[in-house]
């Protein structure tokens, strides 16, 4: 599954990040106060650890960057298409208001 697949890239591009960064997972762990084996579980892709504890580790790693733009309104090409499809093709006239009181 494509999603399994997603989560399970995530926790090895952490995993190299905290390796890069010469981090033992302990250390790790202590920095961000997850118990070590929800950063084992994050490290292996688990898709029931919390979403915030990814997010969590991410920052601690400096990467939390990365996550700024994830499901931007302004990146989602298709929203936008739908979007634009749903507007009107033309512009009524609107009737001329009388300010005869």
């Amino acid at each position: 599954m494509e999603v399994v697949q997603a989560i399970e890239r995530l926790g090895r591009n952490i995993a190299m990040a905290r390796i890069r960064r010469r981090l033992r997972q302990v250390d790790l762990a202590k920095k961000t106060g997850l118990a070590l084996g929800t950063l084992k579980r994050i490290e292996a892709g688990s898709p029931t650890t919390a979403l915030s504890a990814y997010f969590t580790v991410l920052w601690a790693l400096g990467l939390e960057g990365e996550v700024a733009d994830l499901a931007s309104p302004d990146r989602d090409e298709e929203g936008k298409t739908l979007e634009a499809a749903r507007q009107p093709k033309r512009v009524r006239r609107r009737a001329e208001l009388d300010d005869n009181f």
